[in-house]
């Protein structure tokens, strides 16, 4: 994997996280978004754990998008905080696979990388519930009824799974309560990708909130 960030105390705690897991190797470094483009193309990494927040003429959210652009491109896993509401709304529209605050790297980075890299769409319950509640809108709101639009070809499973996405559950979580496998949650969520033209289980998720699935048929 590739670890973008301008805070060289950053990257030297984040390796030093990850030395201890045998399954992770870090290829790449890098300090800045241009850098961070010829460092993944050089690299060719799995995965790229990207600081948003970037200081420079090329932020994480501008660098995201064009790597998540390039030819086979890896998982793009953004590091984040609280305060970078902008950035994570940025960041999902570039296209990355998960968001990880920085406060949960000790306990948490091992694990979100490894499922990332296996397509699983990685976010803390506590960003998804705020990246969903800024981005939800009346449901007279033309982005609401462009959103249905997008939806209103998934299954009743599709949409299930994808608000439990939305709650921040993983995909051994959804296969748990659904009594289902792993696996078929993710070809459930791909599928629905496909069909609403999402471009991860992240922004699925998103767009099925933006929906506003809850007041159709209300009296139902």
């Amino acid at each position: 994997m590739v670890m973008v960030d301008d805070d060289s105390l950053v990257l030297d705690s984040l390796e030093r996280l990850l030395s201890k897991a045998e399954d992770i190797d870090v290829v790449g470094v890098a300090h800045s978004g241009p850098e961070a483009l010829t460092v993944v193309r050089g690299a060719r990494p799995d995965v790229v754990l990207m600081d948003l927040q970037l200081k420079g003429d090329m932020d994480g959210v501008e660098a995201t998008r064009r790597i998540v652009n390039s030819v086979d491109p890896p998982a793009v896993l953004a590091v984040t905080s609280f305060d970078a509401e902008a950035y994570m709304r940025g960041a999902l529209e570039a296209g990355v696979t998960g968001f990880l605050l920085k406060k949960d790297a000790t306990d948490s980075l091992t694990a979100a990388i490894r499922m990332v890299h296996t397509g699983d769409p990685m976010v803390s319950p506590e960003l998804t519930s705020r990246l969903i509640s800024s981005y939800i809108a009346p449901s007279t709101d033309p982005l609401c009824a462009a959103a249905r639009r997008l939806v209103e070809g998934l299954s009743e499973r599709e949409i299930e799974v994808a608000q439990m996405v939305g709650a921040g559950k993983t995909y051994d979580d959804i296969a748990g309560a659904l009594f289902i496998s792993a696996s078929t949650v993710k070809s459930t969520i791909r599928r629905a990708m496909q069909k609403a033209d999402a471009d991860s289980g992240a922004q699925l998720a998103v767009l099925v909130a933006q929906a506003r699935l809850d007041l159709v048929n209300p009296q139902a």
